[in-house]
């Protein structure tokens, strides 16, 4: 092999390498896991997430446990396991509260929790439409397959 297409193969693998190598990092940097709020409390891999590591938790939010300041734009409330009611977690989110936001709606929550305090700081906040939203003739072919 001539030595100017060694000097091109040696380029080519550090580039490929480096490539692969950023790639990864960037996989490992924003891979968040998604949990229910029984699984984050209790399984093997919950018990592993650390304060400061990304998860992405979901249940349903609380009757009662609601408190928004609109001031300060800070949404406290409850989420509890659909599987398990008697699982709950506190969550705090800062940010606009989402018009769909209310009791028993799923919620789906990003960010970090703290297993001391049973607290979940959400940077993110998503709610699940409720069923008003859905068309009338979709409400219709449920109607008559339950007839």
């Amino acid at each position: 092999m001539k030595k100017s297409n060694r000097k091109v193969m040696i380029a080519v693998l550090v580039l490929v390498t480096s490539v692969g190598f950023l790639i990864y990092r960037g996989f490992a940097e924003t891979s968040v896991y998604y949990m229910t709020v029984g699984e984050l409390k209790t399984s093997v891999l919950g018990q592993k997430i650390g304060p400061t590591q990304a998860v992405r938790v979901g249940g349903l939010v609380i009757d009662g446990s609601t408190s928004y300041n609109q001031r300060d734009l800070e949404l406290r409330f409850s989420l509890k396991d659909e599987n398990n009611p008697h699982e709950t977690i506190d969550a705090v989110y800062m940010g606009a509260k989402p018009d769909a936001f209310e009791p028993d709606i799923e919620a789906l929550l990003e960010g970090t929790y703290d297993r001391a305090r049973n607290l979940f700081q959400a940077e993110t906040l998503m709610v699940k439409c409720p069923s008003k939203y859905e068309s009338e003739t979709k409400q219709d072919d449920k109607q008559e397959v339950g007839k």
